[in-house]
């Protein structure tokens, strides 16, 4: 049975500033949210026109703090790439249990739509 995954935080490595990046990948990451599958990540970054490669991280570059790993995010846009770091937590599926709900995004304010 394959593990399921759920997105807890993007963020870009030390060394990247957040205006260094091509516009589709800060489409991407404005797209996504916390508590969104890996399957919506992948199907997010598509939509996108963007590829996309989901890597663990070694161990000692991973935290384990409460289940949540470290995952290496490349994304590849045709104006460019960027790598990202995505904190990620293995959901623990129940014998017998229902399937999960979706994940949906949160509701957005229109006041807010270029912070990022």
């Amino acid at each position: 049975m394959a593990d399921r995954f759920e997105l807890v935080a993007l963020a870009l490595p030390p060394a990247c500033a957040p205006e260094s990046l091509p516009a589709g990948i800060s489409q991407f990451i404005a797209a996504c949210w916390p508590g969104m599958s890996r399957a919506q990540l992948l199907d997010r970054a598509r939509r996108l026109a963007l590829r996309a490669s989901l890597r663990v991280m070694k161990e000692a570059e991973s935290g384990n703090a409460e289940g949540v790993r470290q995952y290496a995010l490349v994304l590849v846009a045709s104006d460019g790439w960027a790598e990202l770091v995505a904190h990620v937590r293995r959901v623990v599926r129940r014998r017998g249990a229902r399937r999960a709900k979706v994940s949906l995004p949160p509701p957005r304010d229109i006041r807010q739509g270029g912070l990022f």
